[in-house]
């Protein structure tokens, strides 16, 4: 029975660690899609050769992770491997106990494929995961959210605009960048694109360019802000 708990453990353990670098490593920029897909790759040594491992190996903070997560997922699989081994060993030819073992193992996978197929708790989960990795963590102080990379060093992010008050969309110097779309914080309408459009505290901009660029419009933006609070 203490073997199969063990198994059960180790499984929620690995699903939560998914989860983890999941969610840091969005927050450095990466596409949830890609970020998701990545750490479920490097935990369990899968080791996909794709052009989105180019956007890992390339940024040092990413790679430390993935080097992580490579490390424990190894762990994690010898120690299972270890445990099912022993755990069914030790039971011998007594039915009863194999069979209490392998329910309690189908229960856990039950119940584990059931939290991350639910999108209401999945969501949930991230999200309180993202909280604290914020909150005690420098993840996330980038100022931007890259969702879709587009090149080699080109990329659609989204820029909040935290103004205390109204601005308009001709003041704010894009350095370059294309707008793609203006996303209000509290409506799923987006704004029309024009320079006399007024952007409110909570706007989202959809912005394409370089990284360059993406890095001098945050800051911009969080001077902004900070200049009229």
């Amino acid at each position: 029975m203490g073997a199969a708990l063990t198994i059960a453990i180790l499984l929620a353990l690995s699903v939560s660690i998914v989860r983890i670098a999941a969610v840091a490593m969005r927050l450095t920029g990466l596409p949830e899609n890609i970020a998701r897909f990545q750490s479920v790759s490097a935990l369990t040594g899968t080791g996909f050769t794709t052009h989105e491992a180019e956007m890992i190996v390339n940024y040092p903070v990413r790679r430390r992770m993935v080097v992580t997560l490579m490390v424990l997922g190894n762990l994690g699989l010898v120690s299972v491997a270890a445990t099912f081994i022993v755990a069914f060993v030790n039971t011998g030819s007594d039915l009863h106990n194999i069979a209490v073992q392998a329910a309690v193992i189908v229960v856990a996978i039950g119940i584990t494929f059931f939290v991350t197929s639910n999108k209401t708790l999945d969501r949930r989960m991230c999200d309180l995961i993202g909280v604290l990795l914020m909150r005690y963590t420098a993840l996330g102080a980038m100022g931007y959210h890259r969702i879709l990379q587009l090149g080699e060093d080109v990329s659609v992010a989204e820029h909040d605009y935290a103004g205390p008050e109204p601005a308009p969309l001709g003041a704010v110097d894009l350095h370059g960048q294309t707008l793609l779309a203006i996303r209000p914080a509290c409506s799923r309408a987006l704004k029309p694109v024009t320079a006399e459009v007024m952007l409110e505290p909570g706007d989202t901009l959809v912005l394409s360019g370089p990284e360059a660029a993406h890095e001098a419009v945050a800051e911009s933006l969080h001077s902004t802000a900070a200049g009229k609070a």
